[in-house]
């Protein structure tokens, strides 16, 4: 027997013994992937906290009392069930999607498409933003779209969403009964504190105003862009209509200023300055200030042009980034450029007659700046990420996946390391393959990220959205898995196997201490030749136990 044993422990040894290649990264799906169909991160802080945005969210609420059954019961398959809310699988789906279509009717039910999430690797906190408690249900409604864009190192979250739905029942002139589905303002800013949803309302709040919040620094800085100053005079003779019952249509005022709201959202450029703002918010989750930042421009009093600014992220120094209207060189042609916020003044990255618009996406608290700029490469207009020193005044344009290839640098931490995407390679078709990127700004050195995670990763990593200090990064990634309904559940074929589906899901990217990067292509050759070893080996192993065995019995 010990000679048996040990011809089984060499088998297995060869069996293993085919070299495993290190990596540099390791893949790490949060949890909050598992409750909705796609997720993606946005950013993460230096205690590993990761804001996530979780698109549609399985086992979403269906309110019955504001279905119709009697013009819907040619379309479901068990009706006195719906009418109670027990729904079969075919039912609920039809009901959603038939809510979805009817999305901004003010006489249907609002279902959230997009939730916010605060995620680690074993936990996930919802962050339902201006969302509204169900007296039925004492729970959340899930009427408002939520967009979580950024956190600090307090674990400060902000972003933006729709404000939460109200049902208002209203008798016309007919004296019909109709209860509409409303709220007050279309899309607002806010900062998560301590558990507190605090609103960052926009200068201008005709009609709701509008306002989004992108990033938040650790003195509670947050920075977006908001509407400033009503510039449509119609619009404003609308506002004041709603609050006139002679004038108002057969209404209540409030679906008359949620229509407003509406069409301020869809045609804003012709109706509201938006200018980039940093609002200051305490810890005790009020906010102190409202400051509306510069342009590169100053429009003359007798310019009725619409401008639109914003910033997008903030250092712990205050210095803020994003984009401002600007000119072309020295002409009045109008573009779009990258914008540095330093107090009081604006400043952008150094452009010459290649570079036709430019915009910031981040900066670190070296002043490195980074994002991308349309320029001429070889007769063609492509965008480029770049990396801009403040202090020194000098922007650089790292060579990316190839040279006429798109690149977008959407991260740098204080490590000065880069990410982003971009096109990674060309195909015979002539299309690009999208691809993430990790830029070492102080070695000068480019690596695809795919390529730093083990071979045959299951994952694919599509875009990269944030790096913290110990260079962890949040990407979305795309894994094939099994397909599930709207309750979450494993949908099985005509033969009881799990139908699989490609989607997208959050994960963290982990630094493997140590890590190298792999050979993959060396791999895939020595497991070729060690599988034919192995074929050999196993084809011979029965015969040898067989042998020695009768050996033992002579």
């Amino acid at each position: 027997m010990k000679t048996i044993r040990l011809v089984l422990a060499l088998s297995c040894s060869l069996l293993l013994g085919i070299k495993v290649y290190g990596a540099q990264y390791k893949v790490v799906e949060l949890p909050v992937a598992e409750l909705g169909e796609n997720s993606s991160p946005t950013d993460i802080n230096s205690i590993g906290e990761v804001t996530v945005n979780l698109v549609t969210k399985y086992n979403p609420p269906i309110d019955i009392s504001l279905l119709d059954f009697d013009s819907l019961s040619s379309y479901l398959t068990d009706v006195e069930s719906a009418k109670v809310g027990d729904f079969n699988d075919d039912d609920y789906a039809f009901l959603y999607s038939y809510i979805q279509s009817f999305a901004e009717n003010q006489l249907y039910q609002q279902i959230s498409t997009q939730n916010g999430f605060i995620a680690t690797e074993s936990d996930s906190q919802e962050l339902h933003g201006f969302d509204s408690i169900d007296s039925s249900t004492d729970d959340y409604s899930n009427s408002t779209f939520v967009d979580l864009q950024g956190i600090n190192d307090f674990g400060y979250a902000v972003g933006y969403g729709f404000d939460g739905f109200y049902t208002l029942d209203y008798i016309n002139e007919d004296i019909d009964d109709v209860t509409y589905v409303l709220n007050d303002f279309y899309v607002r800013g806010f900062a998560y504190i301590d558990g507190d949803t605090v609103a960052l309302p926009p200068p201008d709040t005709t009609a709701g105003g509008l306002s989004y919040a992108f990033d938040i620094n650790d003195s509670n800085q947050v920075v977006g862009y908001g509407t400033t100053e009503l510039v449509s005079d119609e619009f404003a003779q609308s506002v004041e209509d709603c609050a006139d019952d002679e004038v108002r249509a057969d209404v209540p005022e409030e679906s008359c200023l949620r229509s407003l709201s509406i069409e301020l959202n869809s045609s804003v450029t012709t109706i509201s300055q938006r200018r980039g703002i940093i609002w200051q918010v305490d810890e005790r989750g009020s906010v102190t200030d409202t400051y509306v930042l510069p342009m590169l421009i100053e429009p003359d009093s007798s310019d009725e042009t619409v401008y639109s600014s914003t910033a997008v992220a903030i250092n712990d120094y205050g210095v803020a980034v994003g984009e401002s209207p600007d000119y072309y060189l020295d002409t009045t042609t109008l573009i779009t450029s990258a914008a540095i916020y330093i107090d009081d003044e604006v400043t952008t990255i150094n452009q010459d007659e290649s570079v036709y618009s430019s915009s910031a996406a981040a900066i670190n608290n070296d002043n490195i700046v980074v994002g991308y700029a349309s320029k001429l490469v070889q007769g063609s207009l492509v965008n480029k990420f770049f990396v801009h020193d403040v202090d020194a005044d000098v922007t650089e344009y790292p060579d990316d996946f190839y040279t006429t290839a798109n690149s977008y640098a959407t991260d740098i931490n204080n490590q000065n390391m880069i990410i982003g995407y971009g096109d990674s390679e060309l195909t015979t078709s002539g299309t690009s393959r999208t691809g993430a990127f990790l830029y070492d700004y102080r070695n000068d050195l480019f690596n695809e990220i795919n390529t730093l995670l083990e071979c045959n990763s299951e994952y694919n990593i599509v875009e990269v959205h944030g790096i913290n200090d110990d260079n962890t990064i949040v990407a979305t990634a795309t894994v094939t898995e099994a397909s599930r309904n709207l309750s979450g559940e494993i949908i099985y074929d005509d033969y009881g196997a799990e139908i699989e589906t490609t989607h997208y899901v959050a994960v963290k990217l982990e630094p493997i201490s140590g890590g190298s990067i792999d050979n993959c292509d060396a791999l895939e050759a020595e497991v070729e030749r060690q599988g034919g070893s192995l074929f050999w080996l196993l084809s011979i192993t029965p015969l040898v136990i067989i042998r020695l065995f009768r050996t033992k019995q002579l």
